[in-house]
């Protein structure tokens, strides 16, 4: 790690250099740009001479070309026969019709392509030989087009699926001859003579012709074009908006010979309502040339402006602003509902009412699941309703779903002040249970019909197709089978949401039935130690390892009982590879992290393994920081991997790195960091410049894939889904780009379950990241009067994110209701909850608190009010009589006088304390009379006795005042009985 972190800082040097160099003729190049400010052009010319340039790419001057997309494989056709030939020396398809006919090639799979980038000056090349020569035929494209909108209105046709059309743009092939001859046609001339043709939405290559017969043979089928691939609005920000505090930034980025701004070019940050500048900056470098993207990329970096509202970023030389974005502590709230919500829309078998669903309203689908046959022995059904589909076709599959209620149950435990009830609308909304427990208890129910009665173990999943071809996929053969893997995934997500349902009353008794589900499920997978796998379908897998591990990690937490935590005991070094990559976290099939969290989070897990963890878990928190924070050009935690679902690890990496650093106790601003990137990216920040969920941004996905919500004739869906994202299949040029909006592109843009699920985290995570923690102080009573002037100050620190530890504190006093502060701690470091303050003189004090937590944000103020006293209050006491005569042996009734006053606290006490003869005749009793100690007695009898000696008889009265802080006056008087009348001896 060493060694790589040096050879960057080296690249990063000798780039600077390079840099520094090969710019300084370039600002003989300078215009007048907006507000005043330069930005430096950079002619092509200069640009090819300039051998160390860094930001030439690499590649030549083609680099950012459209990619030739030849077209290979051949899909369906009628009335003909296509047979792979070699013809003339020549590989070929060899086509041979005996009707009306048609022969039709695939795209991209089986999925659309956008041919929009070719379309201006493409064409489509390939080459033809005929048998006879002569021969005629019609080539061009066929889409596939869901809600198509013509003039207006939706076009539908008259099949049973009306809202999905194909639309063909042909053109006559003539000219055939017995010779290969190589045919090129411009796609303008396929395209143009139809209306309505989606070019961004093609499916297939299509040849067709009469009923004529011909034979014929074409190959090298390819579509070229001299354009290069798309460089999308060179201003890219977080479309929904920034926290108020923390990182903000937007990322520049344009090929190097089309934008003009570098290093140093000024940018503002305007106000949408008037256009005044409220932060302006220089662009910093991100990288010369980033190859996911084809682009150079700079960083306005505005993260001191802290004012809410909402603002565009303009940049010098740049015509256009970005698109708005606001600034404030609750812009993720409504992104953190849709989220949520999205697992609502998804929910199968039932009807949604416009209550709760608004235009998105519907009668439930495949109602049928309610008495569902078994695959493997169609006469044995079963009720496997409810639950969630789990993308965007109609299959339930356990794997996904566990997945999805593990990052929903972590999301609600991390952050439970994040959920509540009433929070989504939903029908259970108001029942006193959270919203998104309300939620992932649709799907819990679903697992619990998914467990076969009789073995404990679960089935993997249902079918996406209609009945009567719809089952629970058990198995073609006699046998049912039940898979280990899934078993395991399942008993795990019952484990954990028992764990979190046990503490919410209304819950508790279905928490136990989850738990005993879950134990089920073990014990079918101790029964069953060697692996079995699914039927065969989406979510197999070919190992159950992890998910074992998984399984026995959360039941350990759930019971604290030693079985479950022997088995990790015994297994956990198995699973050291988790830890290797920075760029994925945890997801179908690879739980074993979140296994180690459960574990950890038990009653009493071996010191060894947390050792172990710790070491393996901080070393790859570590370069998931580094990843997410130095290297990743987008700040996507995926960094330059763009696949199948990477959206779904661009979402879940920040999350699985919060909830380990949480319970390492690392948490800390830099997993904010690592999230806020992340989000930044989803939400815009991405060479796209868009959005990937549904409903945010002005720039956003409109559509994905989906059988319900392509099909109702509206043309957005419900806010907060969110697909897979970019994936290079090896048909565009940059991988950051590869991504097609189309309704039937199901690589790049369908939604799921576990896509969706880590979201829930994210936006709860950032949601939450401006919650500052709350202090109440300890010491003394509000008001409360003290004998000192150095008061010791105790408090307790709070924060409903129990990984925000106090890391600084400041303790403040005023005697003038905060006009000036009179003593001041000023900020200091550390989690210490109690503070000495300086000398403060007696008076009238208010004393405040505020601590810091470990993310920087400060409480409110705690406030305690004081009157510091250290005097004793004043106190005299006369006597009436003070001589006692004729000194007759009678007891004479003495009257006392007592003022006491004090001018902070006010006297809280007088009482009478003693009265002390300096002789004593006979007992005590028979001197003092009717004196009631220790209250304010001011009448008692005292005994007129005359001394033997020659000394009077002197009774001392004290009287003792204690005012409310504690202070202390002590006075006595005295009462004389002389010796005789005249006094003297």
């Amino acid at each position: 790690m060493k060694v790589r972190k040096k050879h960057d800082r080296f690249t990063k040097r000798i780039v600077s250099l390079c840099m520094a160099v090969s710019l300084l003729p370039m600002y003989a190049f300078s215009v007048s740009a907006a507000d005043g400010g330069t930005v430096t052009s950079r002619p092509d010319t200069l640009i090819a001479d300039s051998v160390t340039d860094p930001y030439l790419p690499p590649g030549g001057a083609n680099w950012n070309k459209l990619k030739d997309l030849p077209i290979k494989d051949y899909g369906w056709g009628y009335g003909d026969t296509v047979t792979d030939d070699t013809y003339q020396e020549k590989a070929a398809k060899k086509i041979e019709t005996n009707g009306w006919w048609a022969a039709q090639y695939v795209m991209n799979g089986w999925q659309t392509f956008d041919l929009s980038p070719y379309y201006a000056n493409g064409t489509l090349e390939f080459d033809a030989v005929g048998a006879a020569g002569g021969e005629t035929f019609s080539i061009g494209f066929r889409d596939v087009v869901t809600e198509r909108q013509v003039n207006g209105e939706f076009y539908t046709d008259a099949d049973d699926n009306p809202a999905e059309t194909s639309v063909d743009a042909l053109t006559p092939v003539t000219g055939i001859t017995t010779e290969w001859k190589h045919f090129s046609i411009p796609l303008k001339d396929i395209v143009d003579p139809n209306g309505i043709f989606e070019r961004s939405r093609v499916q297939l290559l299509k040849l067709t012709g009469n009923d004529t017969p011909v034979t014929f043979w074409i190959a090298n089928i390819v579509i070229q074009s001299p354009d290069k691939s798309a460089s999308y609005a060179p201003i890219k920000v977080n479309q929904v908006g920034y926290l108020t505090s923390g990182e903000k930034y937007a990322l520049v980025s344009g090929y190097y010979n089309e934008l003009g701004a570098m290093p140093g070019t000024p940018f503002q940050v305007r106000k949408a309502s008037d256009g005044s500048i409220a932060y302006s900056g220089t662009l910093s470098l991100v990288k010369a040339y980033d190859p996911s993207s084809g682009e150079k990329v700079l960083k306005a970096d505005f993260s001191g402006l802290t004012d809410e509202g909402e603002y565009r970023l303009t940049v010098d030389g740049i015509g256009d602003s970005s698109v708005p974005f606001r600034i404030g502590d609750d812009v993720y709230h409504s992104l953190a509902k849709d989220v949520q919500k999205f697992f609502y829309y998804q929910r199968a078998n039932v009807d949604l009412t416009a209550d709760h669903a608004g235009i998105f309203a519907r009668i439930g689908r495949n109602k049928d699941d309610a008495n569902l046959p078994l695959e493997s022995n169609p006469q044995i059904k079963r009720d496997v309703s409810g639950g969630w589909w789990d993308a965007g076709d109609l299959g339930k599959y356990v794997t996904a779903g566990a997945t999805a209620v593990s990052d929903l149950l972590w999301a609600y435990e991390s952050y439970p002040g994040e959920f509540s009830d009433n929070q989504l609308n939903i029908p259970e909304s108001g029942n006193g249970v959270p919203d998104l427990l309300d939620e992932i208890k649709v799907e819990t129910d679903f697992f619990l019909k998914m467990q076969d009665e009789s073995t404990g173990g679960f089935y993997a999943y249902v079918n996406r197709d209609p009945a009567p071809n719809r089952f629970v996929m058990d198995g073609k053969g006699s046998v049912s089978i039940i898979p280990t893997a899934q078993t395991a995934d399942t008993v795990g997500a019952l484990a954990h949401a028992y764990i979190v349902m046990k503490d919410i009353p209304p819950l508790k008794d279905y928490a136990e039935t989850l738990k005993t589900a879950a134990i089920r499920g073990w014990n079918f997978l101790a029964n069953h130690p060697a692996f079995i796998a699914q039927p065969d379908g989406p979510y197999n897998d070919n190992d159950d390892a992890n998910d074992r591990f998984y399984a026995a990690a959360a039941l350990y937490r759930a019971t604290g009982e030693k079985a479950y935590g022997d088995y990790v005991v015994s297994h956990y070094k198995d699973f050291g590879s988790a830890f290797d990559s920075a760029d994925v976290s945890h997801g179908i099939g690879g739980m074993e992290k979140i296994g180690f969290y459960h574990y950890l989070s038990g009653m009493a897990p071996d010191a060894a393994v947390k050792a172990w963890f710790a070491e393996k878990f901080k070393a790859w928190r570590s370069e998931v920081i580094h990843t997410s924070t130095d290297l990743a050009v987008w700040r996507n935690s995926t960094n330059t991997a763009f696949y199948w679902g990477a959206n779904s690890n661009v979402a879940s990496v920040p999350v699985s790195l919060a909830i380990g650093s949480r319970i390492l106790g690392l948490f800390d601003e830099n997993n904010l960091k690592v999230a806020a990137g992340d989000l930044n990216y989803l939400l815009g920040i991405n060479p796209l410049q868009l959005s990937f969920i549904t409903g945010y941004g002005e720039r956003r996905v409109t559509t994905t894939i989906h059988d319900i919500y392509n099909k109702d004739f509206i043309l957005e869906m419900p806010n907060g889904y969110m697909p897979g994202g970019p994936n290079n299949n090896g048909r565009y040029t940059f991988d950051a780009k590869a991504y097609n909006s189309s309704s039937i592109d199901w690589e790049t843009n369908e939604q799921a379950l576990n896509y969706n699920s880590p979201m829930i985290y994210l936006t709860a995570m950032l949601s939450h990241a401006n919650a500052a923690p709350s202090v109440s102080i300890t010491s003394y009573q509000d008001g409360q009067p003290i004998r000192l002037n150095r008061p010791l100050i105790t408090w307790t620190y709070q924060d409903t994110d129990i990984a925000d530890t106090q890391t600084a504190y400041q303790v403040q006093a005023s005697n003038d209701n905060w006009a000036t502060v009179g003593e001041d701690s000023g900020e200091l470091a550390g989690a210490d909850a109690s503070y000495s303050m300086g000398t403060l003189e007696d008076g009238h004090w208010s004393i405040r608190v505020r601590a810091k937590d470990s993310l920087g944000a400060w409480s409110e103020w705690a406030y305690r009010s004081l009157t510091i006293d250290t005097v004793a209050p004043t106190l005299t006491v006369t006597l009436d009589p003070a001589t006692l005569w004729p000194a007759n042996n009678r007891f004479v009734r003495v009257t006392a006088r007592v003022e006491a006053s004090d001018g902070l606290s006010q006297v809280e006490s007088v009482v009478l304390e003693s009265i002390t003869p300096n002789v004593v005749v006979g007992d005590y009793a028979s001197m003092v009379q009717e004196a009631e100690f220790v209250t304010l007695d001011k009448e008692f009898k005292l005994l007129a006795h005359k001394s033997k000696g020659k000394e009077p008889l002197v009774y001392t009265i004290k009287y003792k005042a204690a005012d409310r802080a504690g202070n202390v006056a002590v006075t006595t008087a005295t009462v004389t009985v002389p010796h005789d009348q005249s006094g003297t001896k």
